[in-house]
């Protein structure tokens, strides 16, 4: 059996577990690996993810990386970068990101998405958000109502899962006026919720003509010096909103909700948490359904490899489908296969 031919983009914590599934799976081959710092340039890819030497040398090279013969490219930015996708897919490489792509029609850039992918006949698959199981969720719940009116998305999130880079983006440690004048961060990381909310509406054909996104932060009621440094009073919890709104009426909302821990915020930030497990769906009609999901292992691996994982189980299907935008309801659910398991 030909095996799948694999590039990594990017080569951080979840993308190097990623390089270490790639490598185990008999019916994969890690063909490349893109890289952002200069440190890494030239240095094996099975050395950067622990392990031994794959023989493939890291680059910071585009043209290098895109010219190499490959199925499917793994695409781990830390924001969306379609400028990039739209090349990758242009090449003829099926592209799987854990940051973008779960429905970019939105943005002005779909367009050129879907010219790319029909010029390289490729497919742009999105998961990844904690970790690429919200939406799947919604429609699973939605799966016994003949009625839908609406869907609310609760998660949250400990610091404990969070990388020091993901804690600066966020904006945690910094003070009020620091945030206002912040051109990036939490707005441009979660902007793309949005797709997602989108997408849950138009699968559940529920009504939708606008978006909100806002954002509530906590400041921390005591100093913390771990990961990155944080005073009292600066932001130690995150609240995330996106909906998809009609007539200004929420219709899918999904609330990320990141904290260093419980003390270090407010009781009254913790209130209306998920009160068991991590996501929590409710979907609202006839009947009503409530979803609980809880990911239960050490940090390390609730951290990197749940998401990672999703991606690379994905890889298969994405290479099967058709060309063009892949929804999660147009393959299999991602799964782990009898190949990547010896049997």
């Amino acid at each position: 059996m030909k095996k799948l031919k694999v590039i990594q983009w990017f080569t951080g914590d979840i993308a190097q577990h990623q390089i270490r599934l790639v490598a185990a799976n008999p019916a994969m081959e890690l063909v490349g690996a893109f890289v952002y710092h200069d440190e890494k340039v030239g240095r094996d890819a099975g050395e950067i993810a622990g392990i031994g030497n794959l023989g493939v040398s890291a680059t910071n090279d585009l043209n290098e990386i895109l010219s190499i013969d490959a199925d499917c490219v793994l695409y781990n930015p830390p924001t969306e970068r379609y400028d990039q996708i739209i090349q990758i897919l242009e090449s003829g490489k099926n592209v799987i990101s854990i940051m973008a792509g779960w429905n970019p029609k939105r943005y002005e850039a779909f367009p050129d998405i879907e010219e790319a992918c029909s010029k390289g006949s490729a497919s742009l698959f999105g998961t990844g958000l904690n970790p690429g199981l919200s939406y799947e969720l919604a429609i699973i719940g939605s799966s016994i109502c003949h009625e839908v009116s609406s869907v609310y998305i609760k998660t949250c999130e400990r610091q404990s899962t969070l990388s020091p880079v993901f804690l600066e983006k966020f904006g945690f440690g910094r003070t009020e006026e620091q945030l206002r004048q912040q051109e990036t961060g939490a707005a441009a990381i979660f902007d793309n919720l949005l797709q997602i909310t989108d997408l849950i509406c138009e699968e559940l054909s529920l009504p939708h003509d606008g978006n909100s996104l806002t954002h509530e932060y906590e400041p921390a009621v005591k100093d913390y010096n771990e990961k990155i440094e944080i005073k009292k009073g600066t932001m130690a919890g995150l609240i995330v909103k996106a909906s998809s709104t009609f007539e200004g009426v929420p219709k899918a909302t999904i609330e990320l909700r990141f904290l260093l821990g419980t003390d270090y915020v407010s009781e009254e930030f913790l209130l209306g948490a998920p009160e068991h497990g991590w996501i929590e769906v409710d979907v609202r009609g006839t009947p009503g359904s409530k979803l609980t999901h809880e990911i239960y292992a050490e940090e390390k691996i609730v951290k990197t490899r749940s998401t990672g994982t999703k991606a690379v189980n994905a890889i298969p299907h994405v290479v099967a489908a058709k060309p063009g935008l892949v929804s999660p309801t147009q393959i299999p659910l991602s799964r782990i296969l009898p190949s990547m398991t010896g049997n």
